[in-house]
């Protein structure tokens, strides 16, 4: 009789201190916590999952334009989650995104489990010494020096389009790009590929697998123990929890450590020509690297691989897709661009040197009206200043104190009326009278923590888009030299409209994207 009034009474015991743990949390982010004094709705401040809401169910990947209207409601900076503040004024960017210390949120970099790469390092001594290791490997000097290793590439895509003219068979734009960016990521990075661009269908199976795991980034974010609990089980017992979380696992674990395994036997062999490689690999520099040991662990490397090829593929794919699209629909644009390469570059049989082609101001406006609706990254993408920032609104002046982490959102500043008037149009020439906007060109983030990767991302689309463009016009737009046109097929403004954000820009789930033919 005792003992189960002495249960009951820890029962209620316990349950009394759950409601006051409650209730004090509740106090504290409401009220006590030091961002308590920002404006934003009291719901976010008190639980994520108001978040949870937008980005995961019921509703997918649409906080970052419920964020749009939380600034309409409350201003330009705003609490949007116990713990961050998001802000939508672009002049403050460089003051955030800067070379100073700034840490990234851990509850955000776990979102794709891959805190080995250097994209998702959250300390930032801890990035500093990773992407010491990997400058030089993606610095311009490199990138110019294996320049025929993406013209190898681009030069196959040139020839699949020839083929593709004699069966007039429909192509899904982003497909066939991201089959092209996949194959320079990583023959340039570890001397092999998939070979997806020797592919018929371009590996459609690989870019939908990546794409489907993508969508679960979000779920994983709120809830990371469903990835703990997942990469546990067996092979078997994975496959049977749903493709989406399936393939997600898969993409992290199967395909790295097979790479790695392999690129390291061959490294250990310290024979380049019995590798098969022509040139030293990215494992290369940084097993050579001044790195400590633990930062050579397969593991490490193995994530180090993963955040390379999956941020070196997708987002140079989008962007190549959006410009595709924009210059098909576009008669003067495209002709301007051709004309443009057709006077620099007289032979296109001959290698164009890439400083030659970041000279030419139209084909740099593409490349950067391309990259400005694209968005690189379609998320907020937080920083945590180890200093106050002092944020300037008007009058009013608002102290951040440090160690909060806060954001911004470069399809909201991409979007941004004040800076380009009509941004839903696609205008290089806004970039040739106004080199002003670079400032607020933010895909690849500024800052200590830019894209490790820009360069090459970069010369990716200038000898891609030369290659393509030199060859291949539209039924509208043919020149003499030209082998062959490409024509949309069943696409619209609405196949390169942004309406839901999973870390990238996802359109309608109901289409397929940008699709083309190539006619001779």
């Amino acid at each position: 009789m005792i003992s189960s009034i002495l249960a009951l009474l820890d029962f209620r015991v316990g349950v009394l201190a759950l409601i006051l743990y409650t209730a004090y949390g509740a106090i504290y982010r409401l009220y006590l916590s030091p961002i308590a004094k920002f404006p934003g709705p009291k719901l976010a401040a008190l639980t994520l999952w108001y978040e949870f809401y937008f980005d995961v169910y019921p509703n997918y990947g649409q906080y970052t334009f419920h964020i749009r209207k939380l600034h309409e409601k409350y201003g330009p900076i705003v609490r949007i989650n116990p713990w961050e503040l998001h802000i939508s004024t672009p002049d403050f960017y460089e003051t955030l995104y800067s070379s100073a210390r700034r840490d990234k949120w851990w509850w955000f970099v776990r979102t794709f489990g891959l805190e080995g790469g250097v994209a998702f390092a959250a300390d930032h001594n801890v990035h500093k010494m990773r992407r010491a290791a990997l400058n030089p490997y993606f610095s311009t000097a490199n990138v110019r020096r294996l320049q025929p290793v993406i013209e190898d590439n681009v030069q196959k895509f040139v020839q699949r389009l020839r083929g593709l003219a004699m069966t007039g068979e429909v192509v899904r734009c982003v497909v066939a790009a991201s089959a092209f960016s996949s194959d320079v990521i990583m023959m340039y990075s570890f001397g092999r590929s998939y070979k997806r661009l020797e592919k018929s269908d371009f590996d459609v199976g690989d870019y939908d697998a990546t794409h489907e795991a993508a969508s679960f980034g979000w779920v994983v974010k709120h809830m990371v123990w469903i990835l703990w609990i997942v990469k546990s089980l067996p092979t078997f017992a994975q496959k049977s929890m749903g493709q989406a979380l399936a393939t997600f696992v898969t993409l992290q674990d199967i395909r790295p450590w097979n790479l790695i395994k392999q690129v390291l036997e061959t490294i250990a062999e310290k024979d380049y020509e019995r590798q098969d490689l022509s040139h030293p690999t990215i494992f290369h520099e940084l097993l050579d690297s001044k790195l400590p040991p633990e930062e050579k662990r397969v593991q490490r490397l193995a994530e180090e691989a993963q955040t390379v090829v999956v941020a070196g593929q997708e987002t140079v794919a989008w962007t190549l897709t959006v410009i595709t699209y924009h210059l098909l629909s576009n008669p003067t644009v495209l002709r301007t661009l051709k004309s443009e390469l057709e006077a620099a570059i007289p032979n296109t049989k001959a290698s164009t040197p890439l400083f030659s082609l970041e000279n030419l101001p139209y084909l740099t406006g593409v490349i950067k009206e391309g990259l400005r609706l694209s968005y690189g990254a379609s998320t907020r993408l937080q920083r945590i200043p180890l200093e106050p920032l002092v944020f300037c609104s008007g009058k009013k002046e608002w102290t951040i104190p440090a160690g909060t982490p806060v954001g911004m959102t470069s399809l909201l500043i991409h979007q941004d009326e004040s800076i380009y008037p009509n941004w839903q149009e696609f205008r290089p020439e806004r970039w040739i009278d106004d080199p002003r906007l670079d400032r607020y060109l933010v895909s690849f983030t500024k800052g200590s923590r830019q894209c490790v990767g820009m360069n090459l991302a970069n010369a990716e689309m200038y000898l891609w888009l030369s290659g393509v463009f030199t060859k291949f016009g539209s039924r509208e737009v043919r020149f003499e030299a030209d082998e062959g046109v490409l024509e949309l097929v069943d696409t619209g403004p609405e196949d390169v409209e942004v309406v839901s954000d999973c870390f990238v820009p996802n359109i309608r789930s109901e289409r397929e994207g940008v699709k083309f033919r190539v006619l001779s």
